[in-house]
């Protein structure tokens, strides 16, 4: 578990600064969209670790996340070498799910590049069944719900999928 005392709680959380690498380009000339998943998916592991329920948690307490749906929105390109962070917003909490949106915002122009909101579910990996946060990580997710009051979460959360006609 990593040490972030000064980052500790706070909404949004952001990542450090990561990079388009070579092999995440498709024929297309732009980043593929099964990067832009592994890129949430890396910045949830980071987030999990900052709030102490992380790889180090899951191995002493077997209890991990399960991720329960997910929606994208691809909103413009990102291009090989740029430069992006993801920012990492609580939407709700439960006493066994939470439920965030993230972004990647490009650092060249500081705009939104996608949007993903996703439900997480606590899971016992011995019983294989969804399982209650400790009362000091729901403590953590209620806290920064609170940090976050007056920021505003991305417009995409909670719109449903469907065609324009």
């Amino acid at each position: 578990m990593k040490n972030h005392s000064s980052n500790e709680n706070k909404s949004p959380f952001v990542t450090d600064i990561k990079c388009v690498l070579p092999e995440w380009i498709d024929y297309n000339g732009h980043m593929n969209v099964a990067y832009y998943t592994l890129v949430f998916d890396e910045a949830l592991d980071d987030f999990l670790d900052e709030i102490g329920i992380g790889e180090s948690y899951v191995k002493i307490n077997h209890n991990g996340p399960y991720a329960l749906q997910a929606n994208y929105h691809y909103l413009s390109e990102l291009l090989e070498g740029e430069n992006f962070r993801v920012k990492i917003f609580l939407v709700d909490v439960s006493d066994k799910c939470f439920h965030a949106a993230l972004e990647i915002v490009s650092e060249k122009d500081y705009k939104v590049a996608a949007v993903c909101e996703q439900i997480t579910m606590n899971v016992d990996l011995i019983k294989r069944k969804a399982n209650q946060y400790p009362n000091w990580v729901r403590a953590k997710f209620d806290k920064m719900i609170s940090n976050q009051e007056g920021v505003q979460l991305p417009k995409q959360i909670g719109k449903s999928l469907g065609l324009r006609h």
